[in-house]
């Protein structure tokens, strides 16, 4: 694109450019662990779905994959631009961004559908962590216990683990994990194929685009949680190359399950795709792989969101003792999966008020806001005419998914008060 993308290293000297101070952190992180903390964040649940995608859009779907992800490299890339705007110091996160383009309003605007999402998403995340080990127990134990259970087993890596940079090997367990759905997936799908000749397949489903093409864009939604992911690289201007790479691999894994999904159940296909599977013992691994990596799906977020508050109340080992400064992380992390918890366990409706949220909110957080951010901090002229277009249908693409994700869960919302 028209933009320079390139990345310039922070100095060491700090500058205070918001409420949130800049905080120069230790950049010992390979790429390779990003590459793995971003496929591990981003491809999850999603794999699950797009199956289902397929069907409601056609097999053009795939093109509209391979449009999204590209729009998730190029909006991942202008956010971590932005975090580097004055060439003299980075910003710490997403809000602080928006501090910078737009001050305390730009900043309360951008923190409130972030920290939504961050910590939606982690809730979520351990509600399906939990209702898919009741699901597998068996047994008579209430589905809440066995969400309190998730939420105990997400707690450990949460509380023990301080930045992203020391999360990789349990992220690259969970692309481990995605990888065995998937293989689990196309396996007992092909062995399927015979019993499933008469479904139908379609190229094009034209009332289907619009829905099928939000689910695949948020599908592709990283934005939250690249800024923690890329500070704790050594070599920060690898970040595009990075970033692509991890797109791109997920891509595939995208393509690899759907397209077996689809061509296997048709217009039959449903999600999760593992309930169109033979019930047996490979169905049952991929619901055990599918709720560990939802299991490591949700420190990742929890960790992004607590770095942001540590950082907002200066709780480092420079304010205080080691000691002092992890059990104030300890008490604040533990207090936050405590919240969710009950979210969890208690809220009713809590899935289709997030679904609400999310409708506006990724939208904003993943495609508009990295846009208007930089023209903002860099200029409309720092684009070409051909960019400026790219923009614009990337606007248009998150509108569509504005309106219509906030029109669904309405609607879901609506069924679910019905008597």
């Amino acid at each position: 694109m028209g933009s320079d993308l390139a990345i310039d290293l922070p100095s060491k000297g700090s500058l205070d450019v918001s409420p949130t101070n800049t905080v120069v952190r230790e950049r010992n992180g390979s790429s390779l662990g990003a590459y793995f903390n971003v496929i591990c964040v981003v491809a999850g649940t999603g794999t699950l779905q797009l199956p289902l995608t397929l069907m409601q859009g056609g097999w053009i779907s795939i093109l509209l994959m391979m449009l999204c992800g590209t729009i998730a490299v190029y909006t991942g890339n202008l956010l971590i631009k932005c975090l580097y705007h004055n060439g003299q110091s980075r910003l710490p996160d997403y809000p602080s961004v928006g501090y910078a383009a737009y001050g305390r309003f730009g900043q309360n605007f951008i923190r409130s559908f972030h920290y939504t999402i961050l910590l939606g998403a982690s809730c979520i995340y351990i509600i399906l962590a939990g209702v898919n080990l009741h699901e597998l127990s068996n047994t008579d134990i209430d589905r809440k216990v066995w969400i309190a259970i998730s939420a105990a087993i997400v707690w450990v890596p949460f509380v023990a683990l301080k930045s992203l940079k020391e999360f990789v090997w349990l992220s690259v367990f969970g692309v481990l994990t995605t990888l065995v759905v998937i293989l689990v997936t196309v396996v007992e799908g092909l062995r399927d194929l015979p019993n499933q000749r008469d479904n139908s397949h379609h190229f094009i489903v034209p009332a289907g685009i619009p829905i099928a093409l939000t689910s695949i864009a948020f599908s592709f939604g990283g934005n939250a949680i690249y800024p923690h992911v890329e500070v704790a690289m050594k070599h920060p201007k690898s970040w595009n190359r990075t970033l692509a790479i991890a797109i791109f691999t997920i891509f595939l894994m995208y393509v690899l399950i759907s397209a077996t999904g689809y061509y296997v159940y048709g217009d039959s296909t449903m999600s999760p795709i593992y309930a169109n599977l033979p019930h047996g013992v490979t169905t049952s691994v991929a619901i055990v792989m599918i709720t560990v990596h939802v299991a490591l799906a949700a420190p990742l977020n929890l960790i992004s969101f607590s770095n942001e508050m540590e950082i907002m109340w200066s709780i480092n080992d420079t304010c205080y003792t080691p000691l002092k400064a992890f059990c104030l992380r300890f008490a604040l992390r533990s207090f936050i999966l405590v919240i969710l918890t009950i979210i969890g366990v208690f809220l009713p409706y809590f899935g289709p008020l997030m679904s609400l949220i999310g409708g506006v909110g990724y939208p904003i957080i993943l495609f508009l806001a990295p846009i208007v951010l930089y023209l903002k901090l860099f200029g409309l002229q720092s684009m070409g005419w051909p960019e400026r277009v790219w923009c614009i249908l990337i606007a248009i693409i998150a509108i569509v998914g504005l309106v219509l994700g906030t029109k669904d869960a309405i609607i879901q919302l609506i069924m679910i008060r019905s008597p």
